[in-house]
């Protein structure tokens, strides 16, 4: 009894020069395994593939249990994240405060500058990056958590009285061979402002993080 072998043609190509026209033909099963190969690669893209595409982003503001918010690792997050973590690495924010030998009054210049700037960063954003767009609504949703829930209070509650205090002890003669980080240290409320600019410190050193973990996809 003779063996019967079934070949099944995957792709022939031919050409007819009287036409002339080019003519592709292929086995019916060869083609319905690649349509539905190409149905099931759709469907996987669509359905599966933002599982490994999310951050999940954590966040332990003072006071409050931790902020969990995640985000797509997306172009629109991916351009306002790296721009917020620029402004927080190069400024005196997401650097570890020294008490000793940084000067309180140019950290406040920088944070109350942070602030301003990544407020019209969020301002300014086109409106297709908002529009029907939850996980960059929910980038920009931990952004404004921290600075209103970390940093406002504390410049609100600290900076102005400091500032004011500070000014008076500028114009004051027996105050003029003193050093900055001298002087600030003889502020009454000093211990205290200190403790509190240091949360601050630690929450936007580590929101600086989460944007580094989140544009480099780690």
């Amino acid at each position: 009894m003779e063996n019967v072998t079934t070949v099944h043609k995957i792709i022939e190509i031919s050409f007819n020069a009287a036409k002339p026209s080019l003519i592709i033909e292929s086995d019916w099963i060869i083609i319905a395994a690649v349509i539905i190969f190409l149905l099931l690669a759709i469907y996987v893209k669509r359905n599966f593939s933002k599982w490994f595409r999310w951050h999940e982003m954590e966040i332990e503001i003072s006071g409050t249990p931790k902020v969990a918010f995640k985000v797509e690792r997306n172009n629109e997050n991916l351009y306002i994240a790296n721009r917020i973590y620029i402004e927080l690495t190069t400024r005196k924010a997401a650097i570890p405060v020294d008490e000793n030998k940084d000067v309180i009054e140019e950290v406040y210049d920088s944070w109350y500058k942070l602030f301003g700037i990544i407020r019209d960063e969020i301002k300014s954003l086109p409106g297709e990056y908002l529009r029907e767009h939850d996980p960059t609504s929910a980038l920009l949703g931990l952004t404004r958590k921290i600075l209103n829930e970390a940093l406002r209070p504390h410049l609100t509650e600290y900076q102005a009285k400091f500032r004011r205090w500070l000014e008076i002890q500028k114009t004051n003669p027996k105050n003029k061979d003193k050093s900055p980080q001298e002087l600030q240290r003889e502020y009454p409320d000093f211990e205290n402002l200190v403790k509190s600019m240091k949360e601050v410190n630690k929450i936007l050193i580590a929101y600086a993080d989460e944007l580094d973990k989140l544009i480099k996809g780690k």
